[in-house]
């Protein structure tokens, strides 16, 4: 297994040129790029899960791979199932660290929290999207919100803090990533509208892998 350091230059690597390439419209660099930065999400977590929590984060990173692959393609039919792949990838994260943090009524304040902002967001996003996709993206949004809901109640277990502060800045990147891509995929406002969501997907992929390397590396005291 490569040191960390070497990891996270060569996932920055991997990552800018994938940002440059969606921006640049360099599509073989960003074809490349692209599913090459989430696979070198493997290698930041650094080993093989031994328990319920790393499997479900390599679920994730699975999961996520797919739906970066499928997103590759154009047209509504590829949104359809990138969201579907993503939304098993989101409840996979979410419950993985629900079951670090302590669990009952402290998921609730991040699902009204976080309930109201995908409500809000989905209101916006809703008169530029297609009636067929509506359906998903709507599932899309509530299974982001049980995702933060997991997250952020990591905040309030008797774990790692930094552990929590860690995944909640990553689920709060990796959230507005995800609920700003069906509205892009959609509209292409801008063109470095699809390049600024991948900087915040694949920065918070990152920061969400490396809080689960630190728990199945022992530093997690539940």
């Amino acid at each position: 297994m490569a040191p960390l350091g070497l990891t996270l230059i060569l996932y920055a690597a991997a990552v800018a040129g994938a940002v440059v390439g969606a921006g640049a419209r360099r599509h073989m660099l960003f074809g490349v790029g692209k599913p090459i930065a989430t696979v070198l999400l493997f290698a930041v977590l650094g080993g093989m899960p031994n328990d319920l929590f790393g499997y479900l984060v390599v679920n994730g990173i699975v999961l996520s791979l797919a739906a970066d692959i499928t997103l590759l393609a154009e047209g509504n039919q590829a949104l359809v199932v990138g969201l579907a792949l993503f939304l098993v990838a989101q409840l996979c994260y979410g419950f993985a660290f629900l079951g670090v943090g302590p669990g009952g009524w402290m998921v609730v304040p991040g699902l009204v929290v976080f309930g109201a902002c995908s409500a809000w967001l989905l209101r916006r996003q809703w008169r530029g999207i297609d009636s067929e996709l509506r359906g998903p993206v709507g599932v899309h949004a509530v299974s982001l919100t049980v995702m933060m809901a997991g997250v952020f109640s990591t905040l309030a277990g008797r774990g790692s803090l930094e552990l929590a502060v860690v995944a909640a800045v990553g689920a709060t990147l990796f959230y507005l990533s995800q609920a700003l891509l069906p509205w892009v995929r959609l509209r292409r406002s801008s063109v470095w509208a699809q390049p600024t969501i991948l900087a915040l997907y694949w920065g918070g992929q990152l920061c969400l892998v490396l809080a689960a390397r630190w728990d199945l590396g022992g530093k997690v005291i539940p």
